[in-house]
């Protein structure tokens, strides 16, 4: 289930307090989630240090997407662990925090396994990203998810303009709760893919038209094959980064209205609080299928059916 950053960090710190903190942490949510800010106030109670202090902290440390590509290098990776396996210069405790993990490359990723599944004695492992079915399975197993969701904000773009008039529509007082109604909410949410997929699809198009003209006649052999199978890679890249955005906005519809419920000074009503949280659990099932790779079309259709029923008040 999607929780608020304050939610997340009172959970964990509760955590802390017990003896029951995990090792490993996979912090995810859209962007304006905060999961960056979640990663550095629990390293900062971790270490005993404030966040606004924990990253000069000797024992914090964290990597990030550095290079001209965006990816985080295995270097990246292999130094992170040097720092985490030397011995703690203040206290028995140190934080790793890998920014971006999607970003990771599939050898940084796999070589950081062994640590993930042995960490260091007194480590703490973060992990954070807005796109977390980008991250190998093997990487996503070992840690303990935590999904956030955006705080409340102003539409960005059309698409989260038309998304959040849908949702008004599919799931207000008076909205139909049934195969019709979550078939046709499914084409939207696919239309509005589909744009963000040609968009992208255009924008590699012309980057590789106008590097052709800058350095074709320059380049030797496969260039031009192996340069577009790199850029199509990344527009869908893109386009998966989209799709986790707007289901973290169809997220937010949920959790918002669950925290405004118990923010009331009114009684919380059980029965709304009990459907708010049935429907964030569908989206939750809904994400969760497709980053295991279930087919984009099937998992949409049959995870909106579900979350159309479960936002259902009768």
């Amino acid at each position: 289930m999607a929780l608020s950053k304050e939610d997340a960090l009172r959970m964990l710190e509760k955590a802390l307090e017990e003896g029951r903190l995990g090792h490993a942490y996979l912090i995810s949510g859209s962007a304006g989630s905060g999961v960056n800010e979640l990663a550095d106030e629990l390293a900062g109670l971790f270490l005993g240090n404030g966040e606004l202090q924990v990253q000069l902290h000797p024992d914090f440390h964290a990597i990030e997407p550095g290079s001209k590509s965006r990816r985080l290098l295995i270097e990246q990776v292999r130094g992170l662990e040097e720092s985490i396996h030397r011995t703690a210069d203040r206290g028995a405790r140190k934080v790793a925090v890998i920014r971006d993990a999607d970003r990771l490359m599939p050898q940084a990723a796999n070589a950081f396994l062994k640590t993930l599944e042995e960490p260091p004695a007194g480590s703490l492992i973060l992990l954070t990203s807005e796109l977390p079915e980008a991250l190998l399975d093997t990487i996503r197993s070992r840690c303990i998810s935590v999904h956030l969701y955006s705080r409340t904000r102003p539409p960005a773009d059309s698409r989260e303009e038309r998304l959040a008039a849908e949702m008004k529509k599919a799931f207000g007082p008076d909205s139909r709760a049934d195969a019709t109604a979550a078939f046709g909410f499914t084409r939207i949410f696919r239309d509005l893919l589909d744009e963000a997929r040609q968009i992208a699809a255009e924008r590699t198009k012309e980057e590789l038209a106008s590097e052709k003209a800058h350095f074709g006649k320059a380049t030797e052999g496969d260039w031009e094959d192996e340069r577009e199978e790199v850029l199509k890679a990344s527009a869908e890249s893109e386009a998966l980064q989209e799709r986790t955005r707007l289901l973290g906005l169809v997220a937010d519809y949920f959790g918002t209205s669950l925290r405004h419920l118990h923010e009331g000074s009114v009684a919380t009503d059980a029965n709304e609080s009990l459907r708010l949280i049935r429907c964030l659990d569908a989206v939750e099932k809904l994400r969760t299928s497709l980053e295991r790779g279930i087919q984009e079309a099937l998992a949409l259709e049959a995870g909106f059916l579900e979350l159309i029923l479960a936002a259902s008040r009768t």
